[in-house]
């Protein structure tokens, strides 16, 4: 099995920050998202408050991944997960797309291969999410 991140929605982190703060500010969450966007110290602060039980927080984002498995492995990961989505490219070969929720979900709930490379990927992207979910303690 290998998985590949594509692409991902741009300071994924910063607008996760802007997320968790707009339930507690009465600034405008551009204004926010700007502020945030120029200090990245105070994202990281923030950031080590976020809890998977207030997950929706964790969903203003998409990433898409390539994985090349094999069926077996394909279907055992829909079955543990409804809300990744897989699209066949060819044989052995399957896009992958969801959000940052989904990824601690999963990641919480059971330890694979597709886990620890679904947590690995997003290091580069979301460095302090993926620092929190190695922290797991499922």
């Amino acid at each position: 099995m290998n998985l590949r991140l594509i692409t991902s929605t741009s300071d994924i982190e910063t607008m996760i920050a802007t997320s968790m703060l707009t339930t507690t500010s009465g600034a405008l969450p551009s204004r926010l998202y700007e502020r945030l966007k120029v200090n990245p110290d105070k994202v990281k602060d923030i950031l080590g408050r976020v809890e998977v039980q207030h997950g929706n927080i964790l969903e203003h984002n998409r990433l898409i991944w390539e994985l090349e498995a094999t069926d077996p492995e394909v279907m055992e990961i829909i079955l543990d997960t409804r809300f990744l989505t897989f699209t066949r490219l060819n044989e052995g070969r399957w896009l992958v797309s969801g959000d940052l929720r989904t990824v601690a979900e999963y990641a919480q709930s059971k330890s694979s291969e597709f886990t620890e490379a679904l947590t690995r990927s997003i290091k580069d992207v979301a460095p302090n999410i993926a620092g929190f979910l190695g922290r797991k303690t499922s």
